[in-house]
């Protein structure tokens, strides 16, 4: 009797305490949804995101810059590609043409924000996803156009982007065969 008196404490102790670790978790999460901070995500870096919303592609400038038809320029998250004009880089023409085939002009895109949804130019910061979930920031490092540029606290999709980099730099595709 004992024993099974014993046995039957413990796991009143266990659940207890996973009760309490639960608490706590959905107490931070709470926090954090509330404070503003980023709540960690276990979106896949591949489908559209529920959280983001559609807009229609008017301009792309260069590799990693855009215009939407609502107004807002928009600086891919995550990514930074060679530059373009009178400040010319390696593979900046290549990344541009590759970007404005993703995106065509009247393209209806998928926007998602991370964290801080404007640079200090004003730009708003954005993953975009093709209508066939295809999420464009990702996949011009894939396709070795990009290389990662992320900073704190705008981290979303931190495993993926820094995956696809290595990847594209490993097989020499793009600017890292062309401009090493």
């Amino acid at each position: 009797m004992a024993d099974r008196w014993q046995t039957g404490a413990v796991k009143l102790r266990i659940a207890a305490v996973v009760t309490v670790l639960a608490l706590v978790a959905l107490g931070w999460l709470a926090w954090r949804s509330v404070s503003g901070a980023a709540v960690p995500s276990a979106a896949p870096a591949t489908g559209i995101p529920s959280a983001a919303t559609p807009a229609i592609v008017e301009y792309v400038h260069d590799g990693d810059t855009l215009f939407l038809d609502d107004g807002r320029k928009v600086r891919l998250l995550g990514i930074n590609t060679p530059e373009i004009g009178e400040n010319a880089e390696c593979y900046g023409d290549e990344s541009t043409a590759l970007l404005r085939q993703l995106l065509p002009e009247g393209s209806t895109v998928w926007v998602l924000a991370d964290v801080e949804p404007l640079d200090q130019y004003g730009r708003s910061l954005l993953f975009v996803y093709t209508d066939d979930a295809v999420n464009v920031n990702l996949e011009l490092l894939e396709l070795g156009a990009a290389e990662v540029e992320q900073y704190p606290p705008n981290l979303l999709l931190r495993d993926e982007l820094h995956g696809a980099e290595d990847e594209a730099r490993a097989a020499g595709l793009g600017l890292w065969s062309a401009c090493r």
